[in-house]
């Protein structure tokens, strides 16, 4: 019974946790448009964050070279920070 509970517990935090965005419907629009950004950041970053790492081990396992892994993992946040550098410079009006 009691693994029972153990899933009847997580469950409720999980939706109380997916209900926490509600939150947003009741704030002002001044203080939503400065959090909306980070809170997009966040929400990418952490499906990013849960695949790579969830992929990780995967790959760790498959090529020998751990070190071939790791620069790797480098190039590609060197690449993306490059390209979002980029993609914000090209997109600001400001003159």
């Amino acid at each position: 019974m009691t693994t029972f509970f153990w899933i009847l517990g997580s469950g409720l935090l999980m939706s109380a946790i997916a209900l926490s965005g509600s939150i947003t419907l009741i704030l002002k629009k001044e203080t939503l448009k400065k959090i909306l950004l980070p809170l997009v950041a966040f929400a990418a970053g952490s499906l990013i964050g849960g695949a790579f790492f969830h992929m990780l081990p995967i790959s760790i396992e498959q090529i020998d070279n751990n070190n071939l892994v790791f620069l790797f993992v480098a190039l590609g946040f060197l690449s993306f920070l490059v390209l979002e550098q980029f993609m914000h410079w090209h997109h600001c009006h400001r003159r």
